[in-house]
């Protein structure tokens, strides 16, 4: 039987107002008890997600941050990072500079700044930007740019000049009133296939160090390895790709049609989904999903 992965978004999946449902965490801990491998997938930063994971003690088994620039483990600890191409923060900002509703950050492994707000932004999430000026950025590394924009029409703007300008080296994704710029390989379904795939290596694959001991120099058989079957949860347009990516995909009842488009069907929580598949058999399950697929119209577990 496969290994059962399921790759969750945060903010306004499982996370509201800076907190995550009791029902969610008490779900999520009985699904990894059960063996199951628990994802988080979000666009936050390693500081963001320690905020939010950290006081609520939430376990998990692997962490794709910044869009899927960034990997951490159980422990948060970078297992790999891409920074984005330099000269994309400063033009970013120069296109933007004079605009009103609109505030620019920067993510990074170390610290997340706030350098150009005419929004005056105060959420709970942002308050953990650090104020800074574009002095600062100097020599500093950056994975991901958030923007958050007031005005619909300027937020398209700044996406069509994106693909215009940094086409093939940097990328925006939607996510309610922000855009997350990343590195252009990154995305939260490409960092799903790449953790599903480095989970699935039989120890042959891996590098020498990695190894406790080599069996094949004492001619042990390698042990068949275990194919992961995925779930993805995820409530706005930067979960498409993981959705895509993913074996089973699952919207929220707010989430905008073309998300739901993408996806199998919809549930109201993430600890629902949980429920519905550790309450039923896995070919039940498997059936259900035919069935989202082959119905236009989705279905609510």
């Amino acid at each position: 039987m496969p290994r059962r992965l399921i790759s969750t978004d945060l903010d306004g999946t499982i996370v509201f107002n800076g907190s995550i449902p009791l029902r969610d965490r008490e779900a999520m801990a009985r699904w990894r008890a059960a063996g199951n491998l628990l994802v988080i997938n979000t666009g936050r930063s390693v500081s963001a997600l320690e905020h939010v994971v950290v006081p609520m003690g939430l376990e998990f088994d692997n962490a794709i941050l910044y869009t899927g620039a960034a990997v951490v483990d159980e422990n948060i600890r970078v297992r790999r990072s891409t920074a984005l191409p330099p000269g994309v923060v400063e033009d970013i900002l120069d296109f933007v500079e004079g605009a009103p509703g609109v505030t620019v950050f920067t993510t990074g492994l170390d610290e997340d700044l706030l350098i150009y707000d005419t929004i005056g932004s105060g959420s709970e999430l942002l308050t953990l930007f650090r104020p800074a000026t574009r002095r600062e950025l100097d020599g500093r590394e950056v994975i991901g740019v958030p923007m958050r924009f007031t005005d619909s029409e300027m937020a398209s703007r700044t996406e069509t000049y994106l693909r215009r300008r940094w086409e093939g080296q940097a990328v925006g994704f939607r996510n309610q009133d922000f855009i997350d710029v990343v590195p252009a390989s990154a995305s939260k379904g490409e960092g799903l296939r790449q953790l599903v795939a480095s989970l699935s290596e039989s120890p042959a694959q891996a590098p020498a160090s990695d190894l406790a001991d080599d069996s094949s120099a004492s001619g042990e058989a390698e042990p068949p390895v275990e194919p992961i079957e995925t779930w993805s949860i995820g409530d706005s347009w930067n979960d498409i790709s993981m959705h895509q990516a993913a074996d089973h995909s699952y919207a929220l009842p707010w989430s905008p049609p073309e998300v739901v488009e993408q996806c199998d069907g919809t549930v109201s929580s993430l600890a629902d989904l949980i429920d519905s598949l550790m309450g039923r058999p896995t070919a039940k399950t498997q059936h259900i999903d035919k069935i989202f697929t082959n119905d236009a119209e989705p279905c609510r577990l």
